[in-house]
């Protein structure tokens, strides 16, 4: 009996750490340098890897047609990558 629980317990703890690892993994914002893009309604980032639509309250039309340099958390949805924008600065060259 003292085995068994042992092995609940083991397995219960590697539960937890796999839920709290893949969280952080969830949580780590990338940086993507590409160029601002309207299309249509949407703001995209257009980079050298594909094209990413921007989310966030802060999003600023005058940055369109500039290089720039997006830190964010990118996610795929509804087969598109999308950036939920954490900072946005302008790339000079």
């Amino acid at each position: 009996m003292k085995s068994f629980k042992n092995k609940i317990a083991a397995g219960v703890v590697a539960a937890v750490f796999m839920v709290v690892a893949t969280a952080g993994l969830a949580l780590a914002d990338d940086s993507i340098t590409g160029t601002i893009a309207e299309k249509g309604d949407l703001i995209v980032l257009d980079a050298a890897d594909g094209s990413y639509i921007l989310e966030g309250n802060d999003l600023v039309i005058e940055m369109v047609g500039k290089k720039v340099k997006v830190t964010g958390t990118v996610a795929e949805k509804e087969n598109m990558r999308v950036i939920k924008v954490v900072t946005m600065e302008e790339v000079t060259e």
